[in-house]
């Protein structure tokens, strides 16, 4: 059987009927559906993102226009042949006003659900034009009419045409379609030519020692590019082309060429090694019965190209590690460092990677580091591990069966965590659980059982290898520096559910959430150990999360400073293959931990003074934004003496936080091992060996962290 990733076969759902709408509001940019009558559907208005002032809906003029019973007259009517095909389109501009060129893509997507009549959303993203590299990758800048007929007869191309990819460094901005004329007829001298209209939105890019830059809330300028169809050069300069002028505001601006390159949209690569003593997940039957599915014909769905590396098999287990227990977080982040593909540059290429150990059942089916040198580089499967009837009791003929022996539901969970990478979010938090990708495991199960959608059984046979309509557009047409690895920290494009409006939250006699620390006085640079407990304090049953813990990815944790300033602080780790809603009995409890300290968004508590820590837990209730939220206080003193001081300054290193975030053990990161050995070694020692009183608490405070 074959596989064929250019077509996408829906299995079990009909995804234009298939309407999700997405209750956690993206704060980027994001394309929407174009509509023909006029109606924004949220191109213009989309939330989080408010509207420029003074422009207008977007339009659409259909590609088949009514043809008049006689052209005006004096002229004489032809029709127009322009062959603006779906896809992805390398782009170049030439502005005015600089000799610099911007040069990305755009993204013509016709076949996208839940985008209205014309299924239409167009995006693209601009770079500031890179030195040359060197490499089998298509030029962003066409080759002229003159250069493509000189070409030999029969020659032969030493590349094919490809999406472009540019270094992260170099990004500029995003562009939001707003309308697309593409006439099918013109009268007398007319030309014929496209016309896209967009919004730009200027992008800053992250401070050192960051990875998330920003975008505006509302558009930098609104463009308008108009194309005219070229003749068509050689196969391996891609094609369909177009070139013309764009302007801003009325205002002439400079020359654009398109060139398209791709029937997808987006391009990636997925690395899988495997350990000694597991089992990768494998090709499974397709749903409708014919070919098969697998990691590239799920992100077809999405219209991205996925190139699976099946890379190393049988690696050597790490001295020290049983494979077929569960995984410390740093015997796994360790491997996952020293396995990876050591040449991997990701501004050249996006390339992610999975890594499969054997682990055993109730270990996690799988997990998605935040970081390992850049964000979102990497994730784990489990081979051994399964479906315990703890987790779901839905599993079918799955039930306390291995993930190696499910192949269908391996690989659908293999797909969630390498989509995490990818930087999307569960759909019992985005949207409403359901039978795709982003949906977690037990949550499939149980949708799958219920009343609506068959009898018990059902899962794992009728699992649907696809993403949803909310996941599936944001993966086409999110911005780059949000969805490459590499780039934003995960979960970085939506807000805290601390500062949600639009989430409905519980009374206290109905849900309550405490929050407490472990000390109220902490010492600068020590790690602040903090718990939380969901409490049903009502009369009734409600459903919540089972996993309220920001690992599972339904509690978020912010910081606000005495000067008033919030910052969010992000897991490291992502494991929340467990997590589902179910109901919590009157009375009961869920209780989860996490130790402040540091994550991609920075040290916590980065100065002294008071801080206020507040964690909410949010979920979907059949469609609905419902959560509850807790706070409590800290005061980090400063620095009582040199020694606290010298000590703080060892302990403020991001691979220190690193160490933390894995609790410890994580000898692989050298500078943070090197970090903490010192600090160690300052504690004052009296005889017989014990630390004395002059000893500075941040020994203490890591005192169960210590190498």
């Amino acid at each position: 059987m074959s596989h064929n990733v250019n077509s996408y076969d829906s299995g079990f759902f009909d995804a234009s009927e298939w309407h999700t709408e997405a209750i956690v509001p993206p704060e980027v940019p994001i394309a929407a559906p174009i509509s023909p009558d006029g109606d924004p559907l949220g191109a213009v208005t989309q939330p989080g993102i408010p509207s420029p002032a003074g422009l207008t809906a977007p339009q659409l003029v259909p590609d088949i226009q009514p043809v008049p019973s006689s052209p005006p007259l004096g002229q004489v009517f032809r029709p127009c042949k322009l062959n603006f095909k779906d896809g992805c389109y390398a782009i170049t501009l030439r502005p005015n006003d600089t000799v610099r060129r911007l040069v990305g893509t755009v993204r013509v997507d016709r076949g996208a659900p839940d985008s209205g009549s014309d299924l239409l959303i167009v995006s693209g993203d601009l770079y500031w034009l890179p030195a040359p590299v060197v490499g089998r990758e298509l030029a962003p800048f066409p080759a002229s009419a003159a250069a493509a007929a000189s070409m030999p007869t029969g020659f032969s191309p030493p590349f094919r045409p490809r999406i472009p990819l540019y270094p992260r460094a170099n990004y500029h901005s995003y562009l939001r379609g707003t309308s697309l004329s593409v006439p099918s007829f013109t009268f007398g001298n007319r030309p014929c030519t496209v016309t896209l209209d967009a919004e730009q939105f200027d992008y800053t890019q992250p401070t050192a020692g960051s990875f998330k830059g920003s975008f505006p809330t509302a558009a930098s300028r609104s463009v308008r590019f108009t194309l005219a169809q070229q003749p068509p050069g050689p196969i391996f300069f891609g094609g369909p082309r177009f070139s013309g002028r764009y302007s801003v505001a009325g205002v002439d601006s400079g020359a654009v060429y398109l060139t398209w390159v791709s029937s997808f949209l987006r391009r990636a690569i997925l690395e899988i090694d495997t350990l000694a003593g597991a089992v990768p997940p494998a090709p499974v039957p397709a749903a409708s019965g014919s070919g098969t599915e697998y990691f590239d014909t799920i992100f077809a769905g999405a219209k991205w190209d996925l190139t699976v590396v099946n890379d190393q098999t049988d690696v050597p287990v790490p001295a020290g590690v049983q494979a077929d227990q569960c995984w410390t977080s740093g015997d796994l982040h360790n491997l996952m460092t020293a396995v990876r593909h050591a040449n991997t540059n990701l501004d050249s290429e996006w390339r992610t990677h999975l890594v499969v150990v054997p682990a055993t059942m109730g270990c996690s089916r799988g997990v998605m580091y935040d970081q390992i040198d850049v964000p979102r580089e990497g994730s784990a499967s489990f081979s051994n591990d399964g479906y315990p009837v703890s987790h779901s009791s839905n599993f079918g003929t799955a039930a306390e069966q291995m993930q190696r022996n499910v192949p269908r539901a391996y690989l659908r969970s293999a797909a969630h965590e390498v989509t995490h990478a990818f930087n999307q979010i569960h759909q019992e938090n985005e949207t409403s659980a359901d039978n795709s990708i982003m949906t977690t495991t037990p949550s499939v199960a149980d949708v799958l059982s219920g009343p609506t959608t068959g009898e018990p059984g059902v899962f794992p046979d009728q699992i649907n290898l696809g993403f949803n309509p909310t996941v599936r557009n944001h993966l086409a047409h999110m911005p780059d520096p949000v969805v490459r690895p590499g780039g934003w920290p995960f979960g970085s494009w939506f807000g805290s559910l601390v500062q949600a409006a639009d989430r409905e939250w519980f009374r206290d006699d109905e849900l309550s959430l405490s929050v407490a620390v472990d000390t109220p006085t902490a010492a600068f640079g020590a790690p602040v150990s903090l718990s939380w407990t969901l409490e049903n304090t009502g009369t009734v049953p409600l459903t919540v999360p089972t996993d309220i813990s920001l690992e599972a990815l339904c509690g978020t944790l912010t910081v606000e400073g005495d000067r008033g300033e919030v910052r969010q602080v992000r897991p490291f780790v992502i494991e929340c293959e467990a997590v589902r809603l179910a109901p919590l009995e009157p009375g009961k409890k869920i209780t989860a931990h996490y130790r402040v300290f540091w994550s991609s968004e920075g040290f916590a508590l980065d100065r002294p003074g008071r801080h206020v820590l507040t964690v909410a837990v949010g979920w979907s209730a059949n469609g609905v934004p419902v959560g509850v939220r807790g706070s409590a206080e800290v005061w980090v003193d400063s620095p009582a003496s040199a020694q606290e001081n010298s000590d703080a300054a060892l302990v403020m290193h991001p691979e220190v936080g690193k160490w933390v975030a894995l609790d410890g053990n994580a000898y692989h990161l050298t500078e943070a091992t090197d970090r903490l050995e010192a600090l160690s070694s300052s504690a004052p020692e009296v005889a017989g060996g014990e630390a004395d009183e002059r000893e500075s608490r941040l020994v203490q405070a890591f005192a169960g962290l210590l190498p």
